[in-house]
């Protein structure tokens, strides 16, 4: 009876955990950053970036792959922005720009 009770109180604590992540992420996490290379053969562009708090990625220069490929058209070499970044199934991604 105590290892139901236990299974059920951990099955509780590990849904609301995954729910308060799944809220959390809905809110774009914009993280300052320069594009110093566009590749728009391979829809990529590489970003010198501040810490990614939603990714917990410190700060580097780094290729990306865009979420739509018309953000290739307006970017240029040396922008600076604000990005949010999101890792799509081990694919790390510009999700939008402003």
């Amino acid at each position: 009876m105590k290892r139901m009770i236990r299974t059920a109180a951990l099955a509780i604590v590990l849904t609301t955990a995954a729910a308060t992540q799944t809220v959390l992420a809905a809110e774009p996490v914009w993280t300052k950053g320069e594009v110093t290379k566009i590749d728009k053969e391979l829809g990529k562009v590489t970003v010198r970036h501040e810490e990614i708090k939603n990714l917990e990625m410190p700060s580097m220069r780094m290729i990306f792959r865009v979420a739509e490929p018309q953000m290739l058209e307006t970017l240029k070499v040396g922008q600076r922005g604000e990005f949010y970044f999101v890792d799509e199934n081990g694919r790390m991604m510009i999700k939008q720009i402003r």
